[in-house]
C-alpha cells in the first residue's frame, strides 16, 4: 500500500529563519511582517514563531532567553525540543544576510499547502453532491481558489520607482497614440478625447430612461472596440435575447432598416447588403450571454473564464437593476444593488479591464422635465460612489415629440462624474431606424441627403 505523501515543506528554510530572527532584530522585524504561524509546517516552529510574534508585538526583545521564558509559561517548553533546540536554531545561522531568500521558499511551499487543502475541499465537496445551486459553487469554488493565489501580493507596498516606471509607460503609449486615447476606444471622437479611451479598471455607468437608447450606445460601443480585435468583448444581455442584439449590430454595420430585418425583406430588397453587414459584425470578436436574472457572482466567474482563454479588452452590462443578488441574499434590494455595484468594480480591477453597466434612471427625470443628474440613478447611490465615469443619455424629444424634427436625432451624452478628467455634455446623432450613433457634424449637407454616417471605418 502506498503511503501517504507529505505536504510541501522546507525543513532548512523554517530553521533558518527561526535562528535569524533570534540573532537580529531586523530580521525579526522583516519576518514577522511577512509571514503567520500557518507558513511553518512543524507545528514544534508554530510554537517557537507565535512565541516571537508575541513578544515582538508587545515590543519585547526576541532572543533565546526570552522566548525560552515565553515557552515554559505557556507549558510547551519540552515540546519544542527545549532550551538546546532554540539555542541550536541560533547558533547554526551563520548571516542573516539570506533572510529574503528563505523567506520566499516559507511562502511558496505555504502557497502550496493551501492550494492542496483547497483543491481537496472541492474533492470532497463534489463528491457529496450537496452543493446548492451549481452557478453559485462554482463560482464560489473560482473566487476562494483564486483568493489563495491573491493573497500572496496582499498588502505589499509599490516602490515609488516601480511606480514612476509605470507612469512613464503610460506616457509612451500616450505619445504613441497622438496623446488622444490610452484605453479602449469607443469609436465617438469626443468621448474618447475627453476619457482618453475608457481605462483599464474603469467601472462606466451609462444611464438613460427607456427607449432613449442606452442599448443601442452600449451595443456601438462594443461593435466599435471589438472589430477586428485580438481581445475578447463580452456582453451580458438580460432584457434581450442574443438574436436581438446580433439584429442591431448588422442594422448598425450596413446601415441596415431595422424593420426589414423584422419582416425578412432585405433578402428580397437588398441580400448583398445584408451579408456585407453580417461579414463586418462576424469580423468582430464579441461573445454575448443572454441569460436571464443571471447572478453577479455568475458574471464575474465567466468573464474569469474567458479573460484566460480569449484575453478580455471590455465587459458591457445591459442592464444593473436586472443582475441577481446571492441566492441566500436577505438583504433589500436597494443594499442589493449597492453590492453589486461594489463587485463591479472589484470585478473590472480584478480583470484589469473597463466594465461598462447600462442603468435605469428614476422617473424623477421625467417628472422635473429636465437633463438627467446624478441624483435620479435608481435605486442606489452606491452606484454613483463606486463608478469612475457616469453618464447620462438625454434626448430633447423624449418628452415632446414636437422638438423630434428639429432635434433631428442629436442626443446628449452627459458625462457627470470622471475620476479622472472633466465632465461634459457631448452631442452624437442616434439614427433610430439603423440602431447607430454617429459623430455629430455641424457641416452642411445637401437637402435629401440625411445624416452622414461618420463613424470611424
Amino acid at each position: 500500500m502506498e503511503s501517504a505523501r507529505e505536504l510541501p515543506h522546507d525543513l532548512e528554510a523554517e530553521r533558518a529563519l527561526l535562528g535569524a530572527m533570534l540573532i537580529d532584530k531586523g530580521a525579526c522585524d522583516e519576518v514577522i511582517n511577512l509571514a503567520t504561524p500557518e507558513d511553518f509546517y512543524y507545528d514544534h516552529h508554530k510554537l517557537i514563531y507565535e512565541g516571537m510574534k508575541y513578544l515582538h508585538d508587545g515590543g519585547a526583545p526576541v532572543d533565546v532567553t526570552t522566548v525560552t521564558s515565553y515557552l515554559m509559561d505557556k507549558g510547551v517548553l519540552d515540546k519544542v525540543g527545549g532550551v538546546e533546540y532554540l539555542l541550536q536554531l541560533s547558533e547554526s545561522v551563520p548571516t542573516t544576510a539570506h533572510t529574503q531568500y528563505y523567506l520566499n521558499i516559507l511562502n511558496n511551499r505555504s502557497l502550496l499547502r493551501r492550494l492542496i487543502k483547497e483543491c481537496t475541499d472541492i474533492i470532497s465537496s463534489a463528491y457529496d453532491g450537496d452543493v446548492g445551486d451549481m452557478n453559485d459553487y462554482i463560482n464560489g469554488v473560482e473566487k476562494d481558489f483564486l483568493d489563495v493565489t491573491r493573497d500572496r501580493n496582499a498588502g505589499e507596498f509599490k516602490d515609488i520607482h516601480d511606480v514612476i516606471d509605470e507612469v512613464t509607460q503610460r506616457l509612451y503609449k500616450l505619445q504613441q497614440s497622438g496623446g488622444v486615447v490610452s484605453g479602449v476606444k469607443t469609436g465617438f471622437r469626443e468621448l474618447d478625447k475627453l476619457t482618453s479611451g475608457f481605462q483599464p479598471g474603469d467601472l462606466v455607468i451609462i444611464a438613460a430612461r427607456p427607449s432613449v437608447g442606452k442599448t443601442a450606445f452600449a451595443l456601438n460601443i462594443g461593435f466599435n472596440s471589438s472589430h477586428n480585435s485580438e481581445e475578447a468583448v463580452a456582453i451580458f444581455s438580460l432584457e434581450m435575447p442574443a438574436t436581438q442584439l446580433v439584429n442591431r449590430l448588422i442594422c448598425c454595420a450596413g446601415r441596415v432598416n431595422n424593420d426589414s430585418l423584422k419582416n425578412g425583406s432585405i433578402l428580397k430588397e437588398n441580400a448583398s447588403k445584408y451579408y456585407a453587414a453580417a461579414e463586418r459584425v462576424g469580423q468582430c470578436n464579441l461573445y454575448i450571454d443572454d441569460t436571464a436574472g443571471i447572478k453577479i457572482g455568475e458574471i464575474a466567474a465567466k468573464c474569469r473564464r474567458l479573460n484566460q482563454e480569449k484575453g478580455l479588452k471590455m465587459v458591457i452590462i445591459d442592464y444593473l437593476q436586472l443582475i441577481q443578488g446571492p441566492t441566500n441574499s436577505r438583504e433589500s434590494r436597494q443594499q442589493e444593488v449597492s453590492d453589486i455595484s461594489r463587485q463591479l468594480k472589484a470585478m473590472a480591477r480584478e480583470l484589469e479591464c473597463p466594465v461598462i453597466a447600462l442603468s435605469q434612471l428614476s422617473r424623477a427625470v421625467e417628472q422635473r422635465k429636465g437633463k438627467p443628474m446624478l441624483s435620479d440613478l435608481r435605486e442606489s447611490g452606491a452606484i454613483e460612489q463606486d463608478a469612475d465615469i457616469v453618464a447620462f443619455l438625454h434626448r430633447e424629444d423624449y418628452q415632446n415629440k414636437e422638438k423630434e424634427q428639429e432635434v433631428n436625432g442629436i442626443t446628449e451624452i452627459i458625462v457627470a462624474k470622471h475620476r479622472n478628467g472633466a465632465t461634459a455634455d457631448i452631442k452624437l446623432v442616434f439614427e433610430r431606424e439603423y440602431s447607430c450613433f454617429s459623430n455629430y457634424t455641424t457641416e452642411e449637407m445637401p437637402e435629401g441627403a440625411g445624416i452622414r454616417d461618420v463613424r470611424p471605418q
